[in-house]
């Protein structure tokens, strides 16, 4: 907000003199290009974090209570002009990617106190839009992190360190020497706070564990027509995620059922997949193959796709842990359709070890959009509950995953678009519908239009080995 805005090119970057932030600065045009060009240059290359030091002269702005609405501006604009990126970001989607944002020195609060409740205050109330506060102020024990006034950062000759003490007007960056970190608190706790939440916010998702934007696998399959039961839909309880015993340390995964429309010519057969009563087109999206799925044309029959799965598989699923995933969009030209079906994830499995009632569901989740939403529901038999949402209905990527614990646990973490959910219990239903030990995907009624979709992926994998607790 302060200073020269400087100029910006695209073969250079910002200028030297460009100094202020903001939607379309220098500053910003450099930060996505930058991004863009990281992205371009391998599609194996994934956007998991963007790391935020706010420019601390912004609060000797008068101007400094308007710093939070600005901010939620740029971030929003910078997720929007990566749209086309969306494979390439954790989730599947820019608007996945959190931002993480950096405290400052203790300076600041003692000079500015209420600037600095405005605009580092704010950052602390926006995790729901996935910016993330990271306090920096003080160590574990509550002592001031070191600045560059020199009697804070001193030379550590044996070590070949030279500190504030050692540095000049010429060679400083501020002569407000307690205006920023010191080089060695840079080197310690500001970098390990800032890792430690790239590691908590996107470090816990395939995209940071596999190096893939979501998880490379799809499917689907037309099948009978199931209608979610019931008009009453229960809705996510508060209290975020509940605990599930879920151990992030996997050694090792494995993938027992898979679809890709990547792989191949990405036909379904191809993968062991089958379908019926619908049109499977294999696509071109942004440079990258999907499968769409939808009726056929002046038909309302559903469509199915699905893949036998053996019931050890599932057991595993069960007694290891692991995850089912998919990777979708809802293509561009279709309309919103207040509670319209997108797609259902059906999977009864013929034996359990808690001795359910054979073909109990595995999972049977569905999508489906309300007035303004899409959101993902539990279909429970007679009843169904929304497990969460996506958000405002769009023409994005996303990606839904089913975490199970293990340890024979029924307990199960919905995961929207890299994001965990609260957890919730599987219920022992049986559906004559579906086929035993197959895992299928489905629109779910012949009696009424459903949405088209296009898969990227679709996997079923099982922990191979866990690390002990």
């Amino acid at each position: 907000m302060e200073g020269d805005e400087g100029t910006f090119s695209e073969s250079t970057g910002a200028s030297e003199t460009s100094a202020r932030w903001g939607v379309d600065k220098p500053l910003y045009k450099d930060l996505l290009t930058r991004t863009q060009a990281a992205l371009k240059a391998n599609p194996k290359n994934i956007l998991l974090a963007v790391v935020w030091m706010q420019g601390e002269f912004d609060l000797k702005q008068g101007a400094y209570a308007t710093q939070p609405g600005l901010f939620d501006s740029m971030v929003e604009k910078y997720r929007s002009d990566l749209s086309e990126f969306g494979g390439q970001c954790l989730g599947g989607s820019p608007s996945s990617v959190p931002w993480i944002c950096g405290d400052t020195t203790y300076y600041w609060k003692q000079t500015y106190s209420s600037q600095y409740d405005a605009v580092y205050g704010a950052y602390k109330t926006k995790s729901a839009k996935k910016i993330f506060f990271v306090p920096l102020m003080t160590d574990e024990h509550g002592v001031n992190v070191p600045t560059n006034e020199p009697s804070e950062d001193p030379d550590i000759i044996p070590a070949g360190y030279y500190g504030a003490a050692s540095r000049t007007a010429s060679n400083w960056t501020s002569a407000d020497r307690k205006t920023h970190f010191s080089s060695w608190a840079r080197r310690g706790i500001v970098s390990d706070r800032l890792a430690g939440a790239i590691l908590q916010y996107a470090g816990r998702t395939l995209s940071f564990l596999t190096g893939q934007s979501a998880p490379q696998s799809g499917g689907t399959t037309p099948g009978d027509d199931v209608s979610p039961g019931g008009p009453g839909v229960e809705k996510p309880q508060d209290g975020g995620v509940a605990g599930t015993g879920h151990d992030e340390a996997v050694s090792s995964t494995r993938t027992v059922a898979e679809y890709d429309a990547n792989s191949g010519n990405g036909v379904w057969t191809e993968q062991q997949w089958g379908a019926a009563g619908g049109k499977g087109t294999v696509t071109d999206d942004g440079g990258r193959k999907a499968l769409r799925l939808e009726k056929q044309p002046g038909k309302l029959t559903s469509w199915k796709m699905f893949r036998t799965v053996a019931v050890e598989e599932a057991k595993n699923l069960l007694s290891k842990g692991g995850e089912i995933a998919v990777r979708f969009k809802i293509p561009d030209g279709s309309e919103l359709v207040n509670g319209q079906f997108v797609f259902g994830l059906y999977w009864p499995v013929s034996q359990w070890a808690s001795g359910a009632a054979a073909n109990s569901m595995l999972a049977s989740f569905f999508l489906q959009t309300d007035a303004s939403n899409l959101n993902l529901m539990h279909h429970k038999g007679t009843s169904n509950a929304q497990l969460g949402t996506f958000g405002a209905f769009d023409h994005n990527w996303h990606t839904v995953v089913f975490r199970f614990a293990g340890n024979n646990s029924e307990r199960v973490v919905p995961v929207i678009d890299g994001t965990e959910q609260t957890a919730f219990d599987l219920v022992m239903w049986t559906n004559d519908g579906f086929t035993a030990d197959t895992l299928t995907l489905t629109d779910i009624t012949g009696a009424k239009a459903t949405y088209p979709v296009l898969l990227d992926t679709v996997t079923v994998k099982v922990n191979e080995s866990r690390a002990s607790s």
